[in-house]
């Protein structure tokens, strides 16, 4: 048929739209791939889609894009010239290099320019197929969601940006699909309207799309409603990476990105042969940035000790009759020394020197030459302290004021933290007298107000949001660093100084031999607790996290009465009562192990994974909808086939052809006739049928006498409409 004026410059524009499509499908490819050659690879879409809008013969077309890819094989690849004899050497040996490669399954072994030669021809067989799809199908929704799917994939998943891509591709996909509908649409109603006729309501239709894409992209956009999915897939298949994901647990460096789960791990890190339980400390970190933890800038010296020489910390220690020895078996090799509260000396080999970071107080360990290198073991020597409860009751928040600038560090606090996570530190404490009894509250806040200890549930905060906000007043889920940040931060937003501190949980405890327990500590021990100064007292250690107690000894050396004196010893007496608790819960757990509660959290612990599925259904619900026109008939003639024919059954079908030439925009107009009407459809169908058939139905509603009828025949009229408006 041959093609109008305005039949060629409708399928230019649409072709015009496509060629942009293509090129926001191949930017990315080039970039994450790292291929040059950018213009070659448009050239030659522009040349299929130029070559299939002028109806350029099959033959003649392929001649054409063969002839191109050769030439960039050739100009790429090869320093000849095209038509020359060194040209052809180089393009069968690249030929039969390439088959023996593909026969032998040495795949690895396929050139750049055979890959490139099969590239251009996936170009190729793209562009057929679009080109069916716009001059044949008039439809061009799937290659539309498939270009909004593969952008926002590589845009979520890959280093490549695709914010203007995808607002490129939307704003273009719309443009084409309304061409195409109202193309479609003038087709099916069989109208005779010259082309000016139609653009006068694809015009408007495409400023429109303009203007309120324009409008949308330059107005100011909130975050986005849900948190990055990359940790949680990372999460799920024990992928670590860079703080996200699902991480090992363990001693870490970097601790600027916290949040996401992790993974247990067993492997021991050291032995620890002690009469007492210990924290082992390691470092304490300063400065809070709403992800995680870093260190302040500033000039701070370093202090060297040798083995055996008095160690000093900004920590308290206890009296000199109480000294007693750990001794430290290293089963994985560590540059830096693990430390006890009450630390006195290290008894070591006599080279040994400890070098301890003011800023810090990790404590390396190096030679006597400046070499870094780690103990198969040594011996700590410390006296456990002692806190005066009379002293801590003396600690008012007015002393606070009275510190010096050197705490300033302890204070810090981002400028973008929540105001509710201020407010709730001020609450919460409100009513208590002293400093000591403030950290006691906050450190005891987290047992009493729905958190819940869990390392495979933690969350981890999307772009804009506040590490500890998130935790405190959204998940309420998490393990130490999550309750440790949280206290620091709360402690520091009513102005008492305090520090992160990492290192190691006591560990499990073995048998007794010679009055010393032997303690293994592996990484699954690795942790995270706070330290907090109280004026008068110093540094002292408090322990938020659910399911840990803390490890201070404090003498209640203040006369009171009895009751008052229990009320004050009872929680200090009992330090194992959150992991009392946390059994207790743990029980009641396994009591509604079938309960709805237990269904929901295992729901919730894969919510991503549900979200998408449910998206997915609706995006395929929707598409089932409205592709109904073409998979519905379809669906009712293998139903009707398997049917007996009679008047029964053609009654039904006839009224399921009348929905179907609905759904086409083939509808009875007010006042038409039935008979009317199947002229129309038969002009519309270019065809006979659809009277042959009303005649039928009319006489099987409207007559007295009923005549013999073929409903074989019938039937194959009826299914071949069906299959007409199908096609």
């Amino acid at each position: 048929m041959k093609q109008t004026v305005g039949e060629f410059l409708e399928l230019a524009v649409a072709y015009i739209i496509v060629f942009f499509i293509l090129r926001e499908w191949l930017i990315p490819i080039m970039q994450l791939t790292n291929t040059g050659g950018f213009h070659l690879f448009l050239v030659f879409i522009g040349l299929s889609l130029a070559l299939s809008l002028f109806r350029v013969h099959p033959l003649l077309s392929g001649i054409i894009k063969f002839g191109y890819i050769t030439w960039c094989i050739v100009f790429i690849y090869s320093e000849s010239p095209v038509l020359s004899g060194e040209s052809i050497s180089f393009l069968l040996a690249e030929w039969k290099g390439n088959m023996a490669a593909i026969i032998s399954g040495d795949f690895g072994l396929v050139s750049d320019a055979f890959r490139t030669v099969l590239f251009l021809v996936l170009i190729w067989m793209l562009v057929y197929l679009i080109h069916h799809w716009v001059s044949v199908r008039k439809n061009i929704f799937y290659f539309f969601a498939m270009t909004v799917f593969f952008i926002a994939t590589l845009d979520t998943f890959s280093e490549y940006n695709g914010k203007t891509a995808i607002v490129k591709v939307v704003i273009l996909g719309l443009m084409m699909t309304g061409v195409l509908f109202v193309k479609r649409l003038w087709l099916q109603v069989g109208t005779t309207s010259n082309t000016f006729g139609r653009w006068k309501i694809v015009i408007p239709m495409l400023v429109s799309i303009l203007l309120v894409g324009t409008i949308a992209f330059f107005l100011p956009k909130t975050g986005p409603t849900w948190a990055d999915p990359v940790p949680f897939i990372q999460g799920v298949t024990g992928q670590d990476g860079n703080g996200t994901g699902m991480k090992s647990v363990g001693y870490s460096q970097d601790d600027s990105q916290l949040g996401g789960p992790f993974q247990g791990d067993n492997t021991l890190i050291f032995t620890a042969s002690s009469r007492d339980r210990h924290y082992w400390r390691i470092e304490t970190k300063d400065t809070y940035t709403s992800k995680g933890w870093i260190l302040s800038e500033g000039n701070f010296g370093k202090n060297v000790y040798e083995a055996n020489a008095p160690i000093m910390t900004s920590l308290q220690v206890g009296p000199p009759e109480n000294e007693r020895q750990i001794q430290l078996d290293i089963a994985t090799s560590m540059p830096f020394l693990i430390q006890t509260y009450g630390l006195l000396s290290v008894s070591a080999q006599d080279s040994t020197l400890f070098i301890q970071d003011e800023q810090t107080e990790k404590m390396t360990i190096e030679q006597q030459n400046d070499t870094s290198t780690s103990l198969s073991g040594y011996t700590l020597s410390y006296s456990e302290p002692v806190y005066s409860m009379e002293q801590l009751q003396l600690s008012f928040p007015a002393t606070l004021e009275t510190l010096d600038s050197s705490f300033d560090r302890f204070m810090q606090l981002p400028a973008q933290l929540p105001q509710r996570v201020r407010d709730l530190a001020l609450s919460i404490t409100q009513d208590k007298t002293t400093v000591y009894d403030q950290i006691k509250t906050v450190e005891g806040y987290f047992r009493t107000n729905g958190f819940r200890y869990d390392k495979k549930q933690a969350a981890i905060p999307a772009e804009n949001q506040d590490y500890v906000d998130q935790f405190l007043f959204d998940t309420k889920v998490g393990y130490c660093d999550n309750f440790s940040t949280s206290m620091v931060v709360l402690l520091r937003s009513i102005g008492i100084p305090a520090r992160w501190v990492k290192g190691f949980a006591p560990g499990t405890a073995g048998p007794m031999s010679d009055g010393l327990r032997e303690y293994r500590i592996t990484n699954d021990n690795a942790h995270s607790w706070v330290e907090a100064y109280i004026p008068g007292t110093g540094w002292m250690e408090f322990e938020p996290t659910i399911g840990f107690s803390g490890n201070v000894n404090i003498d209640y050396d203040i006369p009171l009465d009895t009751s008052e004196q229990e009320e004050i010893v009872q929680p200090e007496q009992k330090p194992e009562q959150p992991q009392k608790q946390e059994q207790v819960s743990n029980k009641e757990q396994s009591k509604s192990m079938y309960s709805l509660d237990m269904l929901w959290t295992w729901l919730k612990k894969f919510a991503y994974v549900w979200i998408m599925v449910f998206v997915l259904l609706i995006i395929s619900g929707i598409a089932l909808y409205l592709q109904r026109k073409t998979w519905l008939p379809k669906m009712h003639v293998r139903v009707y086939r398997k049917k007996t024919a009679n008047w029964s059954t053609f009654d039904s079908s006839y009224q399921i052809l009348l929905k179907q030439l609905s759904r086409i925009g083939l509808r009875m107009r007010d006042g038409e006739t039935l008979h009317m009407f199947a002229e129309r459809v038969d002009a519309s169908l270019e065809t006979d049928k659809m009277q042959k058939l009303t005649a039928v139905y009319e006489q099987h509603v409207y007559g007295k006498d009923k005549q013999e009828v073929d409903f074989m025949k019938l039937k194959e009229s009826w299914e071949y409409l069906i299959n007409r408006t199908i096609g």
